[in-house]
């Protein structure tokens, strides 16, 4: 079992987008959510990047997707100029929902699982191991497009604590959803500032899927394909 039986690991838990899919694919469902408002499409990205900096210095109230929701909308209302009311609040959910997330729902119902996917992840279930998946966006039915929801026995969304990755209290969300040691766990990911470094600061191991070169000094392992993750770590 390689790794996974070198260092007791009895739970692998994934990212999904750029780890079970290329990530092309959702860089370009991402493009299509510019409209109908150019400015809100545009400004999104930046909202995200803008909430992972300022997540853990104060908390997210209540801690749940509808408290990350409201902040969210928040930080959307100031980096607009515009007045931070409870009607503008419920008004600017409203907007982010219909141009990103009901969209992104139908859009991801045609993407791709990367070669050898299936494969690895059956050999790890053949050997007892628990899959779990934990993403920064809702599953909604990623999972059953890419062919593995059958493989899955825990799939949740990093929004529903109220924090996203790398935050130790998303991370802390998952350990949540397991009566397993977090040494006993392998989070696999695609991105070393939100997936490797979220996941070490926890306790897991963490595995990186990447081509790029690094230095990734915080990752237990590094693989370029699921078919290299097969061979080191099962």
């Amino acid at each position: 079992m390689g790794f996974l039986l070198d260092q007791g690991i009895k739970a692998i838990w994934l990212d999904i987008d750029g780890t079970l899919y290329p990530k092309r694919m959702l860089n370009w469902r991402m493009a299509k959510t510019v409209f109908p408002s150019v400015r809100l499409g545009l400004l999104f990205s930046s909202v995200r990047k803008e909430y992972r900096i300022r997540q853990d210095l104060v908390a997210t109230d209540p801690p749940s997707r509808e408290g990350l929701l409201i902040r969210q909308s928040g930080l959307v209302l100031e980096m607009m100029g515009k007045p931070i009311t409870p009607e503008n609040l419920e008004t600017m959910k409203h907007r982010v929902n219909s141009q990103f997330y009901a969209k992104w729902e139908k859009s991801f119902l045609s993407i791709k699982p990367f070669s050898k996917l299936r494969d690895a992840l059956s050999l790890a279930k053949s050997q007892g191991i628990f899959i779990g998946v934990f993403s920064d966006f809702p599953i909604a039915k990623k999972l059953q497009t890419l062919g593995i929801d059958d493989l899955v026995e825990v799939a949740i969304s990093s929004e529903d604590s109220g924090y996203l990755k790398p935050s130790k209290r998303a991370f802390k969300f998952l350990l949540s959803h397991i009566d397993l040691k977090p040494e006993e766990i392998l989070y696999v990911g695609d991105s070393y500032d939100k997936d490797i470094l979220g996941a070490k600061q926890v306790g897991m191991h963490a595995c990186l899927l990447s081509s790029s070169k690094g230095p990734f000094p915080e990752a237990d392992l590094v693989v370029r394909s699921w078919e290299e993750f097969s061979s080191l770590v099962l």
